[in-house]
């Protein structure tokens, strides 16, 4: 089981090696492509520093805190739209009838999909998020910053990234059925990207409870940045459950690939 796991991953790495030596043999188109991402993405970045030119906090949240919690936001979308690419183009993999292939060869199903794509050119939002970052550090205390803090930032740009390719996922199930992924799908996941750039608390309580407890990109994203600011966490949770991100992340992933399996079972094929 565990060698079967091992050349599994070793497939996976194999994938992405391939896939990072092809769109390397066009070095200036690949940087010109990260660039071009990189600029369309900063274009919502531009419109949240727009408002705090008139007004000097959001509920209470300075500018500062405000980039701290997208250059969170940013990174972890980024990451998974950089290495979930061959996720989200599943339902070309359906209609192409490529997912037949898949399912004959004695690797996992899942890992050669993952593997299908890998777009560096969108580390240009994973640039994105480094270099707000990098501005809200200039606009924090540096006294702000200790150990567990770091690490609690750290985990919660894994288990947020960890939550969007699991959403990516989901939106692939959808596609045994429908073909194409439903635009619900894509509400939830940019729109979820688009909400967790501002505080959790300016919403309504439903937004706040989905966000929370049914997709918990909050776990994620807004309880570490508010654990790393010191201010409450939503709900009345203790502050330890910043930690708790992982956790999250990882129940998420877990019921996302049962409702894989499931679509498996029921896949019919193209019939060509």
């Amino acid at each position: 089981m565990l060698q079967n796991v091992l050349d599994d991953l070793r497939l996976y790495g194999h994938f992405l090696e391939l896939q990072v030596r092809s769109q390397f043999q066009y070095k200036l188109n690949l940087l010109a492509d990260i660039g071009a991402y990189l600029l369309m993405t900063g274009l919502e970045f531009v419109a949240l520093l727009l408002y705090f030119i008139p007004f000097p906090s959001l509920l209470d949240w300075k500018v500062g805190e405000v980039l701290l919690l997208c250059s969170l936001t940013y990174t972890s979308f980024g990451l998974a739209d950089v290495f979930g690419e061959g996720i989200d183009h599943f339902s070309l993999i359906i209609r192409q009838g490529s997912f037949d292939r898949f399912l004959l060869r004695p690797n996992s199903v899942f890992l050669q999909v993952l593997g299908s794509e890998f777009a560096l050119r969108k580390f240009g939002r994973v640039t994105q998020g480094i270099l707000v970052f990098c501005l809200a550090l200039v606009l924090l205390p540096r006294s702000l910053w200790t150990l567990d803090k770091v690490l609690v930032l750290f985990l919660g740009i894994l288990s947020t990234a960890t939550i969007f390719l699991a959403l990516f996922l989901i939106g692939a199930v959808i596609c045994f059925w429908t073909v194409e992924t439903t635009e619900l799908i894509n509400m939830v996941t940019h729109g979820g990207r688009e909400m967790m750039q501002y505080p959790l608390t300016i919403y309504n309580d439903l937004l706040q409870h989905f966000f929370t407890f049914i997709v918990p990109i909050a776990f994620g994203a807004y309880f570490p940045t508010c654990y790393v600011l010191g201010r409450p966490l939503p709900f009345g949770f203790p502050a330890f459950v910043a930690f708790l991100s992982p956790i999250c992340a990882v129940v998420f992933a877990f019921l996302s690939s049962l409702l894989w399996r499931i679509g498996i079972r029921h896949y019919q094929g193209t019939g060509s």
